[in-house]
C-alpha cells in the first residue's frame, strides 16, 4: 500500500471520527486499523493535527440526550483504549508534523495547592472549577471529550457537543454529559460523589448506569449508585463545609486535605470506616479534627510525617 493510500485512509477515519453519528461496529473497525499498522497511527495523527487547525468549528447533530451506545462505550472501556492508541499516535506523529501540530492530541494536567482552588478555560469554552489539592487530565479525542479527576473535587459547566460527549472518570466510575453543569468529588480510590446543578448526567459504575437531574445527587462506592440528598452545604462546596449523614469518617479527612498543609492520616482501617455524623468547618482542619476527637473519642497526634488520627 503507498503512502497515498494510507493518507487517504487516514483523511476518510479523522472525517468520520467528527460526524455526529457513531457506530459503535466503525469503532471496532477503526480500532483494527489502528492497531495493524504504525504507519497508520502516524497518518491519522497528522491528518487530526490538520483538521484541529483548519476546522475550527462544526457543524453538530442536535439529540436530546447521550445516547446508550456512546455511554455504553465510554463506560465499558472500549474508549478507553481508542485513547490508549491515540497517545501512541500522537507520540510517533511527533516526529512526523512536529510537536506544535499535535499539542492538540496530547493530555494537559491541570492541579491546584491545598486551600487554594484554579479555575480553567479549556479549549471548547467548557470550565472547570477546581477545588484545593485537586488535579485533572484533559484529553480530547474526535469522539469524545475525556478528562480524569486523579484526586480532590471539580465543578463542570460544560458547552454542549452532541457529537462528543464529555466523561469525567474518577478511577472506578464515569460521569458522561453533553452539555451541563455538575460537580464531582473523588472521595478516595473507589468512592466518589456527584451532584447536578443544570442537566442532566448519566452515572456509570461497573455494570449499572443512573441518570440524575438537576438538584439530584449521588454516591459511587465501588460498583454501587447510592442516589442521595443534596443539603444546602453541598450546593456551596467552595464554602468549606462538609455535612457528614453516616458516611466514613475517610470521606471528612479526605475533605480535610483539599485545605490542610500537613498530610492526615488514619493508619487503622477500622477506624477509617467508622461511620459519622456532623458538621464540619473543613476549610479549618484543626477545629474540624478537634470535633472529631472531642465527638468520637479519637486521638489527633501530630508527628513529622503528619497528621495521625489514632484511637
Amino acid at each position: 500500500m503507498t503512502r497515498e493510500d494510507i493518507d487517504s485512509q487516514a483523511a476518510f477515519w479523522v472525517d468520520r471520527m467528527n460526524r455526529p453519528v457513531f457506530d459503535p461496529e466503525e469503532g471496532v473497525a477503526f480500532d483494527r486499523w489502528m492497531g495493524s499498522d504504525p504507519a497508520h497511527r502516524e497518518a491519522y495523527a497528522a491528518m487530526s493535527a490538520i483538521w484541529e487547525d483548519d476546522v475550527p468549528g462544526l457543524a453538530r447533530l442536535d439529540v436530546s440526550a447521550v445516547s446508550p451506545a456512546a455511554v455504553a462505550e465510554i463506560c465499558t472501556g472500549e474508549g478507553r483504549l481508542r485513547k490508549t492508541m491515540i497517545f501512541a499516535a500522537a507520540a510517533v506523529a511527533v516526529l512526523a508534523v512536529g510537536i506544535g501540530a499535535v499539542t492538540r492530541l496530547m493530555p494537559h494536567t491541570y492541579s491546584s495547592t491545598p486551600g487554594a482552588g484554579a479555575t480553567i478555560a479549556l479549549a471548547d469554552g467548557s470550565q472547570v472549577r477546581l477545588g484545593g489539592n485537586s488535579a485533572i487530565t484533559v484529553q480530547y479525542l474526535p469522539w469524545h471529550r475525556s478528562i480524569e479527576l486523579t484526586r480532590g473535587e471539580a465543578a463542570f459547566d460544560v458547552v454542549r457537543d452532541t457529537s462528543r460527549p464529555f466523561a469525567v472518570d474518577t478511577g472506578g466510575a464515569q460521569v458522561v454529559v453533553l452539555g451541563t453543569a455538575f460537580h464531582v468529588d473523588r472521595l478516595g480510590k473507589d468512592a466518589m460523589a456527584v451532584q447536578v446543578s443544570r442537566g442532566a448526567v448519566q452515572v456509570c459504575a461497573g455494570d449499572r448506569t443512573e441518570g440524575l437531574a438537576a438538584g439530584q445527587a449521588a454516591r459511587i462506592s465501588g460498583k454501587v449508585i447510592h442516589r442521595v440528598a443534596l443539603q444546602e452545604e453541598d450546593r456551596n462546596w467552595e464554602a468549606g463545609w462538609f455535612v457528614a449523614h453516616d458516611v466514613p469518617l475517610s470521606d471528612l479527612v479526605e475533605k480535610l486535605r483539599r485545605y490542610s498543609h500537613r498530610a492526615i492520616h488514619i493508619p487503622d482501617p477500622g477506624i477509617s470506616k467508622r461511620l459519622i455524623v456532623g458538621r464540619f468547618k473543613v476549610s479549618e482542619p484543626e477545629a474540624a479534627l478537634e470535633a472529631v476527637r472531642v465527638s468520637y473519642g479519637l486521638k489527633v497526634i501530630e508527628k513529622s510525617g503528619g497528621i495521625f488520627i489514632t484511637s
